[in-house]
């Protein structure tokens, strides 16, 4: 399998966020009025919190579409695992841009691996849930083992975890870090991304700010060491 470089992943994402960074008003332009603010959900009930992960359909994350356009011309199957991990970030950082930092999701999008020969069935993409993961140590070792089991049933090319910094309780990997290790101040929020292959993985935090106004910014990325910032234990044997 390949290994992942990164490199591709971070070009990428430098490009959307250039595209994506807001145009100064002309002078005697007006400000566009900021969005509504978003309505809170409401509190999830006690057997919400205690429910395991599942493998449906994770909210607020890509369809086989979005998916499709993040990818351009490449199949799910075929594309390097950073330019799958690119390919699903694309909707979820636009989803931010639109509705703001409560559209994080903290979810795991596992490779599909090719159609077996002959069929004309295209495999589906893996999306899981896995915001009770990072509730405590606990939770975190029976989620690796959902996903590894996952993983292997579904013979999936790679995985890629994104999750807000905001939600995790456990392992704050930032913690106690020297600045050259973590560049952001502790308080900073954003987006973890952890891209794994069977022979290698790769990790990112990519800052995002939301102002009182609700105007929404995509900020600096920065490759962290897995050794140090991996959030989740290796889900493919190596």
């Amino acid at each position: 399998p390949r290994a992942l470089a990164g490199k591709a992943f971070a070009a990428r994402l430098d490009a959307f966020r250039k595209a994506a960074a807001p145009v100064a008003p002309e002078e005697g332009d007006k400000p566009a009025a900021p969005p509504p603010p978003a309505k809170k959900a409401a509190p999830p009930s006690a057997a919400a919190k205690e429910a395991p992960p599942t493998a449906a359909a994770a909210a607020k994350g890509p369809t086989e579409q979005s998916l499709s356009e993040g990818l351009g011309e490449q199949l799910p199957w075929e594309a390097p695992p950073e330019d799958f991990a690119a390919g699903c970030l694309q909707p979820i950082l636009k989803r931010f841009l639109a509705e703001g930092l409560v559209s994080l999701p903290a979810v795991v999008y596992l490779q599909p691996a090719p159609p077996a020969k002959g069929s004309r069935e295209e495999p589906s993409l893996g999306q899981i849930s896995i915001k009770p993961a990072f509730a405590s140590p606990s939770t975190l070792a029976q989620c690796a083992d959902f996903l590894q089991g996952k993983a292997a049933e579904a013979r999936a090319r790679s995985a890629v975890l994104f999750v807000r910094k905001a939600l995790i309780e456990y392992p704050c990997v930032w913690k106690e870090k020297r600045k050259q290790e973590w560049p952001f101040d502790a308080k900073a929020d954003g987006l973890f991304m952890q891209c794994e292959s069977h022979n290698d993985r790769v990790v990112y935090f990519t800052q995002l700010t939301e102002s009182k106004g609700g105007v929404c910014s995509v900020g600096e990325t920065v490759q962290l060491d897995p050794a140090t910032f991996a959030l989740m234990p290796r889900l493919f044997a190596t």
